[in-house]
């Protein structure tokens, strides 16, 4: 009986560092719709890393701007991107 009842304090660890993809993903999206860039995709890894592929579209200037923001945001842990030649559709 004793070993159930820490069960959940061994897991509390776990269960925040679950999360760590989600928080990135999200600061991510707040960060890209408060810039107006919106044709891109992106995808958080369980540590809290991003990978960004920017579409031809998107200036350089914006590009800058959002790799400034996001490499001050605390949710996530490092920022891997791209310029691809496809033209995204806009996320919502």
């Amino acid at each position: 009986m004793n070993s159930l009842a820490a069960l959940p304090v061994l897991l509390t660890p776990l269960l925040a560092w679950a999360g760590m993809g989600e928080d990135a993903e999200h600061a991510a999206e707040r960060v890209l719709l408060e810039e107006k860039v919106l044709n891109v995709y992106f995808a958080g890894s369980e540590e809290g890393r991003l990978t960004i592929l920017f579409g031809n579209q998107v200036a350089g200037w914006q590009i800058e701007a959002v790799l400034a923001r996001l490499n001050n945001e605390p949710a996530i842990r490092g920022v891997n991107h791209t310029r691809v030649e496809t033209d995204y559709c806009p996320f919502r």
